[in-house]
């Protein structure tokens, strides 16, 4: 019995009988033997799926927010354009933790000092209340 592809011609169905037989020519069309219908495997991600940092799977939750907060003070310290509050709360939903309102605000603020989109926020709402103050009320 054959088969006939549309990519290519009739291919000849193998028996446990047939001698192997040399191709006449190279071709890359569909596989012929057992191995033909067996699952390809899978190849390696391209990507990074998991942590490089040995240990990292088995942290505890304190020292998982303990390096967070390390690559967060670096990060506002080279100017991230994110605000620590907004920072945090995107880090901690990428790494799957949870933590109240209040504790994140108070990591926040233990960030004040090196955050730069913080202080020029609060700067510019001094320089708008000072223009507000100067500026007469319209009769």
């Amino acid at each position: 019995m054959t088969w006939k592809s549309k990519s290519s011609g009739p291919v000849r169905r193998l028996w446990a009988t047939d001698a192997q037989r040399e191709p006449q020519f190279a071709t890359k069309s569909l596989k012929q033997g057992p191995w033909a219908l067996q699952p390809k495997l899978k190849r390696e991600p391209t990507t990074q799926e998991i942590p490089v940092l040995d240990g990292a799977l088995g942290a505890r939750e304190r020292d998982k927010l303990d390096g967070l907060m390390d690559q967060m003070r670096f990060d506002l310290g080279r100017g991230h354009h994110l605000e620590a509050e907004a920072l945090l709360r995107e880090r901690l939903k990428a790494s799957r933790m949870s933590l109240s309102d209040a504790e994140i605000e108070d990591l926040a603020e233990s960030l004040r000092d090196v955050d730069r989109a913080r202080r020029l926020r609060e700067e510019r709402e001094a320089e708008e209340a000072a223009e507000e103050a100067n500026t007469p009320p319209a009769a």
